[in-house]
This record gives C-alpha cells, structure tokens and sequence, in this order.
C-alpha cells in the first residue's frame, strides 16, 4: 500500500514538475522572441527611414539656446532647436544660431513609425495581445524609444473544467536605440 501510494506522490509531482517547466519555459522562450523581434524591427525601421534627400542636400539645425563658456550649445529636450530643409530656407531668419549639416544623417519620425509597425504585425505571434508605444523619435541625432506591453489572450468557453494558464500577467520590453555611423 505504501509503494503505491509513493509511486502515485512521484507521478504526481512528476506531472506537477512538467507543466511548471512548460509554463516558465513558454514564458522565457516567447519574451525572448519579443525581445529580439523588437530590437531588429527597431534597426531595420531605422535603417528604412533615413532621409536621404536631407543627408545628400543637407539641413539646418537652428537654435536660440547660447553658447555655453565652451562654446557648446547644450539640448535639454528636442523643442529646444528645430530643423530647417532647404525648401524652407527663409524660416532661418527667426533663430539666433543655424548650422548647416551635411552628410548627416537625420530620420524622418513618420517613416519610422510607419515600417516599424508594418514590420512588427508581419512577424507578431498570433496568440498574445500586444501594445505599441512609440515613446520618442528624435530625427536628429536619431534617437528612438519604443516599448511594447505583451499581454496573454485566452478564449474562455464557460466551461468549469480546469485549465492551465500561464497567467494574466504582462511583459513588457522596451528599447532605445541610437543611430550611429561610421
């Protein structure tokens, strides 16, 4: 009696063990796959909205901010300069420092927003639910934030029968990511 009563504790906690490796593995493996599918669609929408008419024309960086006693001028947030095209020239006027830059690389937000969403829902998986915050995009020097909260999503069918979940929990990952170039 006692033998089957252990083979039956050691099945059990077998069975225990196996759905615990499952669930924790599951959650690694897919936060893992996250991770990574974020950090390349970050690159790549980088990579895809670079302005190349303004890095072969060039821009304007322009400012009212001043020198500091190094001679720098120093951004503390991005309202603080604005960036002048070209075919806007005459706006220049209005700011107390603009600097040409050419070869510079510069992004334009929009385009990133775009190629980074469309490249993201190609390659989601199709049983979580996913929220996209694109924190910031700094066109020059660009800088990008985006974080995405993955949520479980589960049909639930009324019926009282038990279900192993892996929890109505989120995760939630998050990159910066800098352009920079050689």
């Amino acid at each position: 009696m006692k033998v089957a009563m252990w083979a039956f504790f050691v099945f059990f906690m077998g069975i225990v063990v196996i759905i615990l490796i499952n669930i924790f593995g599951n959650i690694t493996t897919t936060n893992q796959q996250d991770y990574t599918l974020i950090k390349n669609t970050v690159e790549a929408s980088m990579y895809d909205a670079i302005d190349k008419a303004s890095y072969r024309a060039g821009f304007y960086l322009c400012t009212n901010e001043v020198q500091n006693a190094n001679g720098v001028i120093e951004f503390s947030n991005k309202n603080k300069y604005d960036i002048i095209l070209l075919n806007n020239i005459e706006k220049i006027n209005s700011y107390r420092n603009c600097d040409y830059l050419l070869g510079e690389v510069k992004l334009n937000a929009d385009v990133f927003v775009e190629s980074f969403l469309r490249r993201f829902a190609e390659n989601v998986n199709n049983n979580k639910s996913y929220r996209v915050t694109v924190q910031e995009v700094i066109e020059y020097p660009p800088k990008v934030s985006v974080r995405i909260d993955t949520y479980n999503t589960y049909n639930s069918s009324g019926s009282t029968t038990l279900e192993f979940k892996e929890g109505d929990f989120n995760i939630r990952n998050q990159v910066d990511a800098i352009f920079e170039e050689k």
